[in-house]
C-alpha cells in the first residue's frame, strides 16, 4: 500500500443521533479521524429537525428536544470537525409535495458547500436517514463510502414501521457500502450476507477524560459515601427494556444495605418502579466532562442488563470507560462483555451477579486496578482509529 503524497479527502458523516455533549461512538470516530493525515475535517450531518413537528410539541418535549437546535449554521465543536444540522422549515409532509425536492436541495447544496469540491469519504450511520435521494446523489459521487452498525439498529425497540424503515436503509446501505462496521461479532455475522467487506471495530474510551490525576467533590455523592456502605453504580440510560428489572431487584433485595445509584436519563416506568426503594439512588444526567466525578464513588460499576438480541449486539462505551477509572466491574453476558471477561466479571445468573459483586467489594487490589486501565488505553479512541485508518487506506490507496 502506496500512501506517499497522500491526498486529501473531507468526510462526510450522516450520524444517528445528534451530536451532542455526551461523546458517542460517532462522535469520538469522527474527532480521531479528523486528525489523520489523510483528512482535510469532517462534515457531521445530525439528523433532520423538522420545525413543523417541533412545534406540535408539549413544552416539556420541547425542552428535551432543544440541544437538535444548537443552531441551523454550520459551527465547529472540534478541531477539523464542522456540524450542519438540516432544518425543515417548508409546509411539506413527509411524503408527496412539491417542497419536498426543494427543500433536500436546499440541504444537499449546503453540504456541498460545506465539502468545498474536495473529494469525500461518505460515513453512513443513519437507518433513520431522513432522505435517501439526498443520500445517493452523494454515495454517487463518494470517493469510498462506509457503514456503520454502531447498534443492531432492527433490534432498537421501536414500532413496526420505523423497524422496517430502518430494515430497508439497513439492507440497502450496507450493501451499497465499500466498507462495513460493525461493533461485534454477533451484528458481524448476523449481517454478514449484505457485504463480503465487513469488519469488526468494537467501541472504545476517550481515556484521557476518565483516568484523570483528580476528581472533584460531588456533594449528592459525598452523602451517598457517609452512609459507609458500599455503592453499586451505573452510568447512562436506564430503562426496563435493557435493565433486567427481576436482578435489579433481587440485589437489592438481598442486600438493602448497598446503595444502588443509576447516573444518566431514566425512563418513567424505571423511577416508579424503584424511586420508593431506600438503597436507590437516582441522579440526572451530567455533561460528559464531569461523569467522571460521579463514577468514581462506585465500588463496584454494574451492567445489570437482560440478555436479548438488543443487549446482544452491544458493545458499550461503559464498559471502557470504567475500565479507564480501574472500576471492578459485574455484567451479564451481553454483548461484548465476554471480549472482556479477563478485566470484567461476567454473570450468568443472578445469584452469580451476586457472588461477583461480593468478591469485586472484597477482593479488589491495585494490580488489578492498573490491569484494567491498561486494557482500556488499549481499547481507547486513540488507538482503535488506527484499525479504521488502516481499513480506509487500504481502499483508498490499494492501487
Amino acid at each position: 500500500m502506496n500512501t506517499g503524497g497522500c491526498k486529501k479527502y473531507n468526510i462526510i458523516c450522516f450520524g444517528f443521533l445528534p451530536w451532542s455533549n455526551m461523546w458517542k461512538r460517532n462522535q469520538s470516530m469522527m474527532a480521531e479521524i479528523a486528525k489523520s493525515e489523510y483528512v482535510n475535517k469532517v462534515i457531521f450531518i445530525n439528523p433532520l429537525v423538522s420545525v413543523r413537528r417541533y412545534l406540535k410539541l408539549g413544552d416539556d418535549r420541547k425542552e428535551a428536544c432543544v440541544h437538535y437546535f444548537q443552531t441551523p449554521i454550520p459551527f465547529s465543536v472540534a478541531p477539523g470537525v464542522v456540524v450542519y444540522t438540516p432544518v425543515n422549515i417548508l409546509p411539506y409532509k413527509k411524503y408527496l409535495s412539491p417542497f419536498k425536492k426543494t427543500g433536500i436541495n436546499i440541504m444537499l447544496h449546503v453540504i456541498k458547500c460545506l465539502n468545498s469540491g474536495t473529494p469525500y469519504i461518505l460515513f453512513m450511520n443513519c437507518p433513520n436517514i431522513f432522505s435517501q435521494d439526498l443520500l445517493d446523489k452523494l454515495l454517487e459521487r463518494s470517493a469510498l463510502s462506509i457503514f456503520d452498525f454502531s447498534d443492531d439498529f432492527s433490534e432498537l425497540n421501536l414500532n413496526r414501521e420505523t423497524t422496517q424503515e430502518y430494515e430497508r436503509n439497513i439492507f440497502k446501505y450496507a450493501k451499497a457500502a465499500g466498507i462495513v462496521l460493525t461493533v461485534n461479532d454477533h451484528i458481524k455475522n448476523k449481517y454478514g450476507n449484505l457485504n463480503s467487506n465487513i469488519h469488526v471495530l468494537r467501541n472504545a474510551t476517550n481515556y484521557d477524560n476518565f483516568d484523570r490525576q483528580e476528581y472533584k467533590s460531588v456533594g449528592v455523592m459525598d452523602t451517598i459515601k457517609d452512609m459507609r456502605k458500599p455503592i453499586i453504580g451505573y452510568s447512562g440510560l436506564a430503562n426496563l427494556s435493557r435493565i433486567d428489572a427481576e436482578l435489579l431487584d433481587f440485589l437489592m433485595y438481598e442486600r438493602p444495605d448497598w446503595q444502588f445509584v443509576f447516573v444518566g436519563p431514566a425512563k418513567p416506568n424505571f423511577l416508579e418502579r424503584y424511586s420508593s426503594k431506600g438503597n436507590f439512588h437516582f441522579i440526572p444526567p451530567v455533561n460528559y466532562e464531569v461523569l467522571p466525578d460521579y463514577i468514581r464513588y462506585f465500588d463496584t460499576a454494574i451492567v445489570p442488563f437482560k440478555i436479548n438480541e438488543h443487549t446482544l449486539g452491544n458493545d458499550l462505551l461503559k464498559l471502557h470507560d470504567y475500565l479507564a477509572m480501574g472500576k471492578p466491574i459485574v455484567s451479564t453476558d451481553i454483548g461484548g462483555a465476554k471480549d472482556l471477561e479477563h478485566v470484567v466479571r461476567v454473570s450468568s445468573d443472578n445469584h452469580n451477579f451476586l457472588q461477583n459483586i461480593e468478591e469485586s467489594l472484597s477482593c479488589d487490589t491495585p494490580d488489578a486496578i492498573l490491569k484494567r486501565k491498561q486494557i482500556a488505553y488499549q481499547n481507547s479512541w486513540k488507538v482503535r482509529i488506527k484499525e479504521l485508518d488502516l481499513l480506509v487506506k487500504s481502499d483508498l490507496y490499494r492501487n
